[in-house]
């Protein structure tokens, strides 16, 4: 018979060292959150269909739910298996009202996920939701341990006047936890961390519930508690394939609309363009004499207009494990100093940078930039290299170097990353000059996971040729990037 001093302590795997209750439970609920939320982040992603049916999109959402209730099922089946005696010093609590209190969470995984790839403010009141219902869920069936100034006060309740007086309540670490945790969410969310933010307010949310809320003042059957929970988890369940749906249609139409945008802006331009300059290579010059600085878009392919809108890679494809190219349609430009850009009086042309002879009339030097836009934003923590792919007519006389700057168009001040310079090997000395035919070769950039930008959706090309080259435009075209996932 356990003695009044091991009351409210149980011990894990045949138990040497006591374990409190509300220790094990957090065991428990963090084992079966954790296993809910790997299945999701592996699992539950958008369709790949651009219109899908509505029957599909209600099948998936159910399917999502479902898979992550019975991943948290499982990760907390298996602590539960390795305890001895859970709740030693309370009549046996089943574990199926234990898994009834924490589903009603589990179900919720699937949609803060969904609603968190595309940084919805959605996804952290629903973990908040989600915590709230399992916090309140076990304070039914589990009531809170005596509070041991309670106990304490118990026992000085026959001994001299005013000794009450000099009890002090125990300090408990839970304030200090919600407050930072607060905290952290805010600047995670400010930042665009949704996910980070999202677990970090329903641990909060967990506690404040848990603490806020009373303990049953009685005890009903066993029989009609578990009735009552699979009445509630049901309801609980039937909402959260509701909004799992809504996360579904919600991540389908912004990543539609994402896409229509970018291929919108990018076609406009380029008819723009096309209607203003002529579609063929020329001579240009910059400087006293020439154009201030010049825009170079590649010669638009003659296609029917009847392709559907291009496939782009998006924030959930980066989880697919397989690496994402896009072709390069941007546009090279060329300017001098102080200048840091082409100024608004800038030429306009279509051509090849193998082909076009752009030069400067002057002894400032001419630098060359390519511009290419994504049209979506890429999260910088899912690559861990970008490879980038050129074709070179400049032969080995005159070394060029590569450099790479990732950008945020979409945050203020548009911040950015530079990835360094890299050679171009087929420029340096000891290579055979290219002549008919354009030298093709891939350089390769890695990506540090933690930088001060969390996604990028531009990428610039600078080119940093040799002194003696600084005045004349290299003959090297961007072909395509890839990005390799981690």
């Amino acid at each position: 018979m356990a003695s009044p001093a091991q009351a409210g302590a149980f011990a894990l795997q045949a138990g040497s060292v006591p374990v409190s209750r509300s220790r094990f439970v957090g065991y428990l609920v963090l084992a079966g959150l954790i296993n809910a939320s790997i299945a999701a982040f592996l699992l539950c992603r958008l369709p790949a269909a651009h219109s899908p049916s509505l029957t599909a999109l209600i099948v998936r959402a159910v399917l999502y739910v479902a898979i992550s209730a019975l991943a948290g099922l499982g990760g907390s089946r298996f602590y539960w298996n390795r305890s001895s005696t859970p709740f030693a010093s309370d009549p046996p609590l089943s574990f199926a009202r234990f898994a009834l209190a924490n589903a009603a969470g589990w179900v919720w995984v699937p949609a803060v996920v969904l609603l968190s790839a595309q940084d919805s403010p959605a996804a952290p009141t629903l973990a908040v939701i989600g915590a709230v219902l399992v916090a309140t869920g076990l304070r039914r069936i589990i009531p809170a341990a005596a509070v041991p100034f309670q106990r304490f006060a118990a026992e000085l309740d026959e001994r001299e006047l005013f000794a009450q007086s000099l009890l002090t309540s125990t300090r408990e670490a839970h304030p200090y936890v919600i407050a930072v945790c607060l905290y952290v969410a805010v600047f995670a969310l400010n930042e665009t961390e949704t996910q980070e933010a999202s677990a970090l307010f329903a641990l909060c949310a967990f506690l404040m519930a848990w603490k806020l809320t009373l303990a049953p003042a009685g005890t009903s059957p066993v029989n009609t508690r578990k009735r009552n929970g699979a009445v509630r988890l049901a309801s609980i369940a039937a909402l959260a394939i509701f909004v799992t749906l809504f996360a579904l249609f919600y991540g389908v139409d912004s990543r539609n609309r994402t896409l229509a945008a970018a291929a919108a802006s990018t076609q406009n331009a380029a008819a723009s363009q096309a209607q203003q300059q002529p579609a063929h290579p020329a001579e240009f010059v910059s400087g006293f004499g020439g154009y201030e600085s010049i825009i170079l878009w590649p010669v638009p392919e003659k296609k029917p207009i009847l392709a559907p809108i291009p496939i782009r890679p998006d924030l959930d494809a980066a989880r697919n494990k397989k690496p994402q190219v896009f072709h390069f349609d941007g546009s090279y430009w060329y300017f001098q100093p102080p200048g840091t850009r082409p100024g608004p009086q800038a030429h306009l042309a279509h051509g090849s940078p193998l082909e076009a002879n752009i030069r400067s009339t002057n002894s400032l030097p001419l630098t060359m930039e390519a511009h290419q836009n994504l049209g979506v934003p890429i999260r910088l923590n899912c690559c861990r290299e970008i490879h980038v792919t050129l074709e070179n007519h400049e032969g080995s006389w005159s070394p060029i170097a590569l450099g790479v700057l990732l950008t945020d168009s979409a945050a203020p001040g548009k911040p950015d990353l530079y990835l360094g310079l890299q050679p171009i090997l087929s420029t340096q000395p000891g290579h055979t000059p290219a002549t008919s035919s354009a030298t093709s070769e891939t350089l390769t950039f890695p990506i540090p996971a933690h930088a001060r930008i969390r996604k990028f959706d531009e990428i610039t090309i600078v080119f940093a040729p040799d002194d003696q080259r600084v005045l004349i435009g290299p003959k090297i075209a961007i072909r395509q990037f890839e990005l390799i996932p981690r």
